[in-house]
């Protein structure tokens, strides 16, 4: 052993340690070291970006098909933003392309429309409501291809459009028009705001003029859908006018009308009616001045009869100035309507045209003091007359309300002047003072007989007589008063008579009677959400990733 092994032991025993052995293990190169650091942190990175990428997509695919598709759930306790399921069937079922014009700028509907129910109905307490319609008339369109909905602002030149277009209906702000187009011919239907909404109204004080209203459902679903049954339907209501009989033709008036509301119309000049076919769905006469000979009458009952399934009907028009006709007025006893001679003639000088006091303003039922007790004793529908409001005629035939001969038949009020009303002799000058206190009353002005039975299947059938007190509902200055419901009325009562009123689709009113998440949730906020999960979320999680990246790096 030389020297230096004797002096390494010498120290081992010394220090009582053993000597370290030499490591044969060598450390890797600096260069090699970052390569497999760069190679495993690049998966990471690569990983971290597919999974933002992944994120970014999946939020702008989420996007996209909800702009087409039904992707949302409703938080609200009673689904007051959902459709019903029996409507989600119908509207996925059709299949013509339908319009959906909504005459409102959408980020603006619920404000103007808050306005708008203020100024007409007193109503200060819809905005939930105006919002809901909005968030539900949206909805057609995820469900069908089909159904586009626009909304117009009323400001823009496409809205000048539209109203030249239905210049001859009552199209306002907040309508919405329902439209479908076969070939060359357009089928529509145009809903107002008591079409929509489902009122109360406190009719206390209607007979001066004044009402007030409360906003507690949304029919919308009932009067959209139905809407879209009656312009995608196959059917078209067909109307005879008959002039035989007048020496004024006043057909040209209701014909325009008529047509321009999917009707189609046939004016008859026929001096003698033998039989009238069962393709028409009703009849009218306007301002006879000719009697009827009683198998006339006889082959206006067998129409209305129709073999036993009614489903037909007849619209009559009066006028003061036309000769007694006791043969049709004995046929419209029958069927409840009294005619009594003279010409109606208004008392209280506020609800007639000065200088003219047999012109005057005539009220719907559902604004008349009588209206709840007819309501209730006969079962009469009113819910046709929500959009009508005033009318004004002249020329008015007193009109009441008499006993049947057909136990089947229900006579009731449509229309009733104020209880100021007399009668006078036809001709009388504008100061006629010739009656007494006691002469006031209040005349019906339209009434409605209706013949109702049933069918083999137990579904209800039924036919109509209307009878209206004056020519001037369809012809006069007052008829092309777009303020007047005269034109109004006398649509609602001919689509009535045809049996094309009612699509027969039905939905729970929505009513909002909780505070829920979605009122909380406002257009800002949603932008908000939106870019924070579609961008900031995403960024954040890059963000981090890089970060991971270079701590592993530098590690």
């Amino acid at each position: 052993m030389d020297n230096n092994e004797n002096m390494i032991n010498n120290e081992t025993a010394v220090n009582g340690e053993k000597p370290a052995k030499k490591s044969k293990k060598k450390n890797k190169p600096k260069t090699l070291r970052n390569q497999f650091l760069f190679k495993k942190g690049g998966y990471s990175v690569a990983i971290i970006a597919l999974a933002v990428a992944a994120l970014i997509l999946l939020n702008w695919l989420v996007s996209s098909l909800g702009e087409r598709f039904h992707l949302e759930y409703d938080m609200s306790p009673e689904k007051v933003n959902s459709m019903t399921a029996e409507n989600i069937k119908f509207i996925e079922s059709v299949e013509d392309e339908v319009t959906v014009t909504v005459c409102a700028a959408e980020d603006s509907y619920a404000s103007y429309m808050d306005v708008y129910a203020q100024q007409y109905y007193g109503i200060s307490d819809g905005a939930n409501y105006y919002e809901q319609t909005v968030t539900l008339i949206n909805k057609y369109k995820s469900y069908n291809k089909n159904i586009s909905v626009n909304f117009v602002d009323p400001q823009s030149s496409e809205f000048v459009a539209i109203a030249q277009k239905y210049s001859n209906s009552n199209v306002s702000y907040g309508s919405v028009i329902v439209s479908c187009t076969r070939g060359e011919n357009e089928r529509y239907k145009i809903l107002g705001f008591s079409d929509v909404y489902e009122l109360e109204t406190d009719d206390t004080y209607a007979a001066y003029g004044y009402t007030t209203s409360t906003l507690v459902g949304n029919n919308v679903e009932t009067a959209l859908t139905g809407a879209i049954a009656y312009c995608v339907s196959s059917k078209t209501p067909k109307v005879a006018v008959f002039t035989g009989h007048s020496a004024n033709d006043y057909s040209a008036s209701l014909t325009n009308l008529l047509k321009e509301n999917n009707f189609e119309v046939d004016v008859l000049s026929n001096q003698m009616i033998s039989k009238i076919s069962d393709e028409y769905d009703a009849v009218a006469v306007l301002s006879p001045t000719v009697d009827f000979f009683d198998s006339e009458l006889d082959a206006i009952s067998t129409f209305l009869e129709n073999g036993g399934k009614l489903s037909k009907g007849l619209i009559y028009f009066a006028d003061a100035t036309c000769p007694s006709l006791p043969n049709l007025e004995s046929f419209l006893s029958q069927w409840g309507i009294d005619v009594q001679s003279g010409v109606l003639f208004e008392t209280y000088a506020d609800n007639c045209i000065q200088g003219d006091p047999t012109t005057m303003g005539i009220y719907p039922v559902t604004q008349t003091s009588e209206a709840g007790e007819d309501d209730d004793k006969s079962g009469f529908d009113s819910s046709f007359l929500k959009e009508i409001s005033l009318c004004v005629t002249g020329k008015n035939v007193p009109l009441t309300i008499g006993k049947p001969a057909d136990v089947l038949i229900k006579a009731n009020a449509v229309m009733n002047t104020l209880e100021s009303a007399v009668i006078a002799p036809v001709g009388s000058p504008a100061d006629w003072s010739g009656y007494s206190d006691g002469d006031k009353k209040q005349y019906q002005s339209v009434i409605e007989a209706k013949k109702m039975n049933y069918n083999s299947d137990n579904d209800e059938i039924s036919s109509y007589v209307y009878a209206f007190s004056s020519v001037e509902y369809i012809e006069s200055d007052w008829a092309e008063n777009s303020r007047i419901s005269n034109k109004d009325l006398v649509l609602a009562c001919s689509e009535r008579a045809a049996n094309a009123e009612d699509s027969g689709i039905k939905f729970t009113s929505k009513t909002i009677t909780n505070e829920t998440f979605a009122d909380s949730v406002t257009e800002s906020g949603i932008k908000v959400i939106n870019v924070l999960f579609i961008w900031v979320l995403p960024i954040l999680v890059l963000a981090l990733g890089v970060i991971v990246y270079i701590k592993r790096r530098n590690a």
